[in-house]
Order: C-alpha cells, then structure tokens, then sequence
C-alpha cells in the first residue's frame, strides 16, 4: 500500500474525528482560570492534543493558548499550523451549527471547512507517514492555536513570550489550493463618536470584524421612523435582501437581512449595516445622530467593498484591490462604534490606507482607533516551498495549469518565517467559512488526504 492510499484508508476516522471536533462550540468567551479564550477553545485544543496522542505523537499543551504535536526527529522541523477556534455561528442555519449533521453527502457544522476539517486531515495525513514507515529527516510538528478568529493571541504567546523556535518550513491548510504566495496586509479600526440626545435611537448590526454583517437593527419612536417605514416598499424593490420593519411598545424596529461571507471577500456578501444605512439616506430622514450617520454611509461607504469612495481603492498587480468591509455597527447610549476590516495590497504602505479612512472619519468628528491587524505576507513564487508544495498540488490534481494565488485572507502563515497557506479548498469547492450551513464534501477527504499526506513527507524527507 503506499502512501497515498495509506491515507485514504483511514478516512472514515477522518469523519468521525471531524464530527467530534466540530461537536465542540470553540467560540471565544470571556476567560476562565487556565483558559484564556473561555471554555470551548480550550476544550478544542484538548480534543485534537488527545486525538494526537492516541496516534501515538508526543504533545504538549501550552496553556490553553496554543498546543502542539510531534513526530520523528532532525536538526530542521516542518510546520503544520492550523486553529481550532471558529467564528460566532450567526443565524439562519438549517442544520444545527454544532452537530456534525452529515446529510446528502455533506458534514455540515461551523469550523468544518474553516479549521477543524482540514487539521484533522493533515494530522491523519502525520498518521498515514508514520504507520507507513517511511523515513524522514526532518521533525514534523503541527502547531495548534486557539484564537486566530480573534486576536491571534495564540500565536504571540506561542511564539512571543514562550519564545518557541519557528520551523524551517511550514504551511497552513487556511485558505485555498493551491499555494498562497502572497496575503493582503489587515488592519482593523473602530470609528467612535460621543452624540447627545440620541438616547432615543438604538442601531445594532453584525457580530466580527472578519464577517460581512447579515443582520443589522434599528430600533426608533414610531413618530420619528414614519419616513423611513414609508419609505420601505421601494427601496426593497427587485433586491435579494430585504429590510423588514415591525412595530413594538411604540417603536418601530427595521431588520436589514444581508448574506455573510469573509471579511476577505465581502464582494461574496451583502452587507446589513450598510443597506440599513442606505435607506436611512434615501428616505430623507432628517435629524441628529441619524441623519449623519447616513450621510457619512452615503457619501464615504455606499454599498462598495474596494474604499473607493473612502480614497482607498489602492490595487496592485500581485495581490489585486483593496476590500473594506464594516462588520459590526453600534449607536447605544448616545455612543456610536463602526467596526471595519480592511485588506490592503502587498505593495501598498500602511499609512496610506490609515489616512485616508481617518481623513473621512475627521470630516464627521469621528476618533479613528486602531484595534488590530497584520502585515502582509509574500513569499516569491520561485521559494522552494512554494515550488515543492505546487509540484505536489499538480500531481495529485492533475491541474498542470495551476498558479500560485495571492489573497484577502489572514493565516497563520503571517506569524512565522517560510509559512504559505496551502489549501484547503479544491477549485470546484464552494467557499462557506464564516457563513451559515457551513459544510464539506465527504468526497473532497480522499483528495485532501493524498495531497496533505505528499506534501508533509515531501517537505520532511
């Protein structure tokens, strides 16, 4: 048997480990004695470090934080990162989010793609290697974090205060295949202001950062919102996405349904926050806070993912258009917080993008706070890494035409020297992270176990 079908022999300890680990809510919550990201993270942790060691691996769990699995031995080490934490479920799933449900096919649960699939499938891959018997030179380790869906303090502890060695080469199974050479540069700011005698008004919308928001709420006195609910039936002429309105306690509450997708490609969504705003301004409304809000959406966000109307919309050949997206909203207790997320090209200064959004925000009074982000990523084309892990790509797929892509999206590939992001979504995958009714194909396993199973032996050999 080689190593290929080595792998593919154990897929249906794939599933099963998949189901599991998806089983467990590995949402960030407030922290717990010995848990930093609250219960379910470290519980995922837990879960694959047991997984690991009933493979026979050694392991060792670092706090809660990040944990990680060992096998064989050398002077160089191969690294397999990956993230057990998973984004906030949302709303409107038809299959339980943390069940595991297979059905038509399909393993249905939030972190199946995004990451809990994909690591289970590299550390069965680890598996197929060392029951095989084949010889490597080099020592494998998969590196486990528990919070890069929200703040990658995994990783600064991991790396940072535990001062852990890098590997020499590494890759993360976070995006898509086949190799990501390069990653647009994140940066994460809050728009603040203070308003007075908004007390009346609340506004409400979505729930990450790194989420195009699908829900967003007004709620306003019924004599104050007359102009927008009259202005309801038009606006949700010939749209996807409706905006729904209900009357309670004397209020009226305005519901914006949007379509959630990655923060990294919010052309893929239809943003809540901004289409609640958008009928705010088209509907004339007049007075305080609200007003404002919507002219600053109207004139400074519109319905467009690029910033152009922010100034912006920088582009460049290798990782293509700047996206901004505005994942969470606030206006409670006269205090208005915008969250946005923006994925700037790997040429593109830093700066620049900041000054721009602050020079909008300052035209309104807005205070721009810098909450996070990461520096972009890019790793030549001709790198060995890259060229061995598309070898490996190519003749497992048979896709002799594939090129090295660049992307929108944050991986663990940014926080050490020599990492890509290599998979796991295969061309004619649909890409679901962070969206309701997350799922993976149960016949993507066997390709994702011939690949993985390549390309840790390929690297470590």
């Amino acid at each position: 048997m080689n190593l290929q079908e080595k792998a593919i022999s154990y897929k249906e300890e794939v599933i099963n480990a998949i189901q599991e680990a998806i089983r467990i809510k590995s949402v960030e919550e407030a922290p717990l004695p010995g848990k930093p990201f609250g219960k379910g993270p470290a519980e995922a942790l837990s879960y694959f470090l047991q997984l690991g060691e009933s493979m026979g691996f050694e392991v060792e769990n670092f706090d809660n934080y990040a944990g990680h699995i060992d096998f064989g031995s050398g002077d160089e080490t191969i690294g397999i990162l990956g993230h057990v934490d998973v984004v906030p479920e949302g709303e409107g799933w038809s299959h339980p989010p943390y069940a595991g449900e297979i059905e038509d096919g399909k393993i249905y649960g939030r972190g199946v793609l995004d990451d809990k699939g994909p690591m289970i499938t590299c550390l069965y891959a680890m598996k197929a290697i060392k029951d095989s018997g084949l010889k490597t030179g080099k020592k494998i380790r998969m590196i486990l974090g528990a919070n890069e869906e929200s703040g990658w303090g995994c990783m600064d502890h991991y790396f940072g205060k535990l001062n852990m060695p890098h590997p020499d080469l590494s890759f993360t199974p976070d995006s898509t295949f086949p190799v990501t050479f390069a990653e647009k540069g994140i940066m994460q700011v809050v728009l603040k202001k203070r308003y007075e005698n908004s007390e009346n008004i609340k506004i409400k919308g979505g729930n990450a950062f790194n989420s195009v928001s699908e829900k967003a709420f007004l709620e306003i006195s019924e004599d104050s919102g007359k102009i927008i609910s009259d202005h309801i039936n038009s606006f949700n002429k010939d749209k996807n996405y409706k905006i729904e309105m209900e009357k309670k306690s004397g209020n009226l509450i305005f519901t914006s349904n949007g379509k959630s997708a990655h923060a990294s490609r919010p052309d893929k969504g239809y943003n809540a926050i901004s289409a609640l705003m958008k009928l705010i301004s088209e509907s004339g409304y007049r007075g305080g806070a609200l007003e404002e809000i919507g002219i600053f959406f109207s004139e400074k966000i519109k319905m467009e993912t690029n910033g152009r109307s922010m100034g912006i919309a920088f582009e460049d050949q290798d990782s293509g258009q700047l996206s901004l997206n505005i994942g969470m909203i606030s206006l409670e207790n006269n205090n208005l917080e915008i969250s946005v997320d923006i994925r700037y090209p790997v040429t593109v200064e830093k700066d620049a993008v900041l000054k721009g959004i602050e020079k909008n925000a300052s035209e309104f009074g807005m205070e721009m706070e810098i909450t996070g982000g990461k520096d972009p990523l890019y790793v030549p084309r001709d790198h060995f890494l890259v060229k061995t892990l598309m070898d490996v790509y190519k003749d497992v797929t048979g896709d002799m035409d594939a090129q090295p892509i660049a992307i929108g999206g944050g991986t663990y590939a940014r926080a050490i020297k020599n990492c890509v992001a290599f998979g796991s979504l295969l061309k004619d995958q649909e890409d679901n992270m962070h969206q309701k009714d997350e799922y993976l194909e149960i016949g993507k396993i066997d390709t994702w176990l011939k690949i993985y199973a390549e390309a840790i032996y390929k690297l470590a050999k």
